[in-house]
């Protein structure tokens, strides 16, 4: 059986971005995938555009405005999958981001394994993406992933892990009382309670720098 992979997608005021967004998660080359878009009380047309998507395989729901971990927790409370690919309204993946990630699960089957790639940020055009290696694209144990993060200020995109969804449960919601920096707090609890980080090259999420209407 081929794992299912949940691709859940926060949205707030992403009306200039969803579409591109969708389009990078449905073109996924992993077959067994289901898309989950949260609607977080948007008050441009996010609605309008997601209406063009709501299908079988891409589910589309709203909520009032409660803030970006909470549309996260709302997805992932609807989700099925057995990996989660947290992906946010702005961000782009790789067409083979997932099914590389997946490929390397065979031979690390343990579910506290987190699977990471590389990432690159960009204004308009994803082609123009500029990637930077840091200490963090290699396989580390957690705690070497968290002293080379605080020693040397370097991060990870949240799009780049693939997490089982043992290690999602585990690890416990997003908190929803933060609003600055709810990532990284959150995946700091999945590190710790990982066994092992493994990094893949070759697949890749593209960052969106855009202004403080996307999330």
């Amino acid at each position: 059986m081929k794992p299912l992979v949940s691709i859940l997608i926060p949205a707030y005021n992403a009306e200039k971005w969803i579409a591109e967004t969708i389009a990078s998660a449905r073109a996924q080359t992993w077959p067994n995938k289901e898309i989950i878009v949260v609607d977080d009380g948007s008050t441009d047309q996010t609605v309008s555009v997601l209406g063009q998507f709501a299908s079988k395989s891409i589910k589309v729901v709203s909520q009032p405005n409660r803030g970006a971990a909470a549309a996260r927790n709302k997805a992932f409370s609807l989700c099925q999958g057995d990996y989660i690919q947290w992906l946010d309204a702005d961000d782009l993946l790789s067409p083979d981001k997932i099914a590389r990630q997946i490929e390397a699960i065979k031979l690390f089957p343990d579910k506290r394994t987190l699977i990471s790639c590389g990432w690159g940020s960009f204004y308009c055009r994803p082609k123009k993406a500029r990637f930077v290696r840091t200490g963090l694209w290699q396989d580390l144990t957690p705690v070497e992933w968290l002293l080379r993060k605080m020693i040397e200020n370097i991060w990870m995109q949240p799009g780049t892990w693939l997490v089982s969804r043992e290690l999602t449960e585990v690890a416990g919601p997003w908190d929803e009382r933060l609003s600055l920096d709810d990532d990284g707090e959150y995946f700091c609890r999945v590190l710790l309670e990982s066994r092992n980080i493994k990094f893949i090259d070759g697949p890749t999420v593209f960052y969106r720098i855009a202004g403080p209407q996307s999330l």
